[in-house]
């Protein structure tokens, strides 16, 4: 399962403003087969930050000339396999940067060695959320709590927690209900996976929420089912915080969580647009299977249906794909279609299948459907691409080319069947 951790004084790294957005924080065992007295993990941190306020550059929020934080143990230090001897650093380092949308985020992955059998809590904690609920409350705290649990299943491995994944910010516009999907992906396929909200139950509990907890200033009629999060504002121009906890059991019956991961976002009601219309993404029509080691370069497409009410403004990679670069967005002076350009020279590790996620947004917030796509990792032999489109997102994965151009034949077969129906066509005036 996924998690987040650390601690930290906000007054101890040197920034007052508010500039919190929310985040994760991910581990997972290197080997979960691993049979010795010690684990390696892999503690992945991501962050979101209000831009400028919090620059784009590396150790993020502060630069490494400034004083900094640690992960933190807060709960059975006792065994915590010898984390607290050599906590990691909360600094992480930017990813990418929107002006338009006033966000940036961050991360960064270090690998640590525990001892088997270690079972604590880290958590991460300030005091600078950005200006939140309708009374544009300022500095509130917050506490973002996960649970390293590396003693053996029953199953005789190490777990390893869910991946749970959402944009935040999340633009919504006033008085209509929309729901929120946190996708949750679990390697241990038999795992049950729950999400719940984070809660604070007060002196000598584990503070996974601080001063956003629900229900806290969310609208009355917010709720949490099955990872879909339902939520109508009532109010425009107001920012509102979530924080939920995706965790792991080993079956439908057991109470016990495997694993905590917290998940906290941004909420934005916004004013009714004057063009409701969502972007669309235009599915990859290049071939997605890709060679290790050479790099391939692709455009991703998004139609803008305001027309000259709004401009595609960003596109953001939801999911990324490690290694796999995206360029800014680049509007058309002559049609609708706005693209990004990405880059990637996979590696032999990463060969089989890796998935991307994007969406797009436009100058008034309005955002697309999430468009993933399915690239296969190989050593050789191009596949050529087929598209479905399934609900409300759309998914283009590779399919090996048996050698026909497909798209060939069915154009070629439309012009015959054409050229037919007009001969038929001359033949009955002739006739008739």
């Amino acid at each position: 399962m996924s998690i987040w951790l650390l601690f930290l004084s906000i007054y101890s790294i040197g920034i007052h403003a508010s500039h919190f957005n929310g985040g994760t924080i991910t581990w997972a065992p290197i080997n979960p087969n691993a049979n010795s007295s010690s684990v390696d993990i892999t503690i992945t941190q991501s962050y979101s930050w209000s831009y400028p306020t919090v620059t784009c550059t590396t150790d993020v929020p502060v630069s490494s000339s400034k004083p900094g934080g640690n992960l933190t143990c807060v709960a059975n230090c006792s065994t915590d396999g010898g984390y607290s001897t050599a906590p990691i650093s909360i600094l992480t380092d930017c990813t990418s940067s929107s002006s338009a949308l006033g966000t940036m985020s961050s991360e960064r992955s270090v690998n640590v060695t525990l001892s088997t059998g270690a079972y604590f809590y880290v958590a991460y904690k300030g005091s600078a959320w950005r200006d939140l609920y309708t009374t544009t409350t300022s500095g509130l705290d917050w506490s973002i709590a996960s649970l390293i649990d590396l003693r053996l299943r029953s199953d005789g491995i190490i777990n390893t927690p869910p991946v749970a994944n959402v944009v935040s910010p999340q633009y919504i516009i006033v008085n209509t209900t929309t729901l929120i999907d946190i996708s949750v992906s679990d390697v241990n396929t038999d795992d049950d996976v729950r999400c719940r909200w984070a809660v604070n139950q007060g002196s000598g509990s584990i503070d996974e929420c601080s001063n956003i907890c629900y229900p806290g200033g969310l609208p009355n009629d917010t709720i949490l089912s099955n990872c879909t999060i339902s939520f109508t504002g009532l109010v425009p121009n107001t920012w509102y915080p979530i924080a939920v906890q995706v965790e792991d059991f080993i079956n439908e019956t057991s109470t016990e969580p495997m694993s905590s991961v917290p998940v906290q976002i941004l909420i934005y009601v916004q004013a009714t647009p004057s063009c409701t219309i969502l972007p669309v993404m235009v599915s990859l029509t290049d071939c997605l299977e890709v060679q290790a080691g050479v790099t391939t370069n692709f455009t991703l497409y998004v139609s803008n249906l305001c027309n000259s009410s709004a401009t595609i403004t960003e596109v953001i990679i939801s999911k990324k794909i490690s290694g796999m670069t995206a360029s800014s967005v680049k509007n058309s002076t002559t049609n609708t279609l706005s693209y990004i350009q990405l880059s990637w020279t996979p590696q032999s590790s990463q060969i089989g299948t890796q998935e991307m996620c994007a969406y797009a947004y436009n100058s008034l917030l309005v955002r697309s459907t999430q468009y993933c796509a399915t690239f296969t990792v190989t050593a050789s032999s191009p596949y050529c691409p087929t598209t479905t489109v399934a609900g409300a997102s759309m998914t283009t994965v590779a399919t090996r080319s048996t050698g026909m151009n497909i798209p060939l034949i069915v154009g070629l077969s439309l012009l015959a069947l054409s050229l037919a129906l007009c001969c038929c066509g001359c033949w009955l005036y002739h006739f008739f």
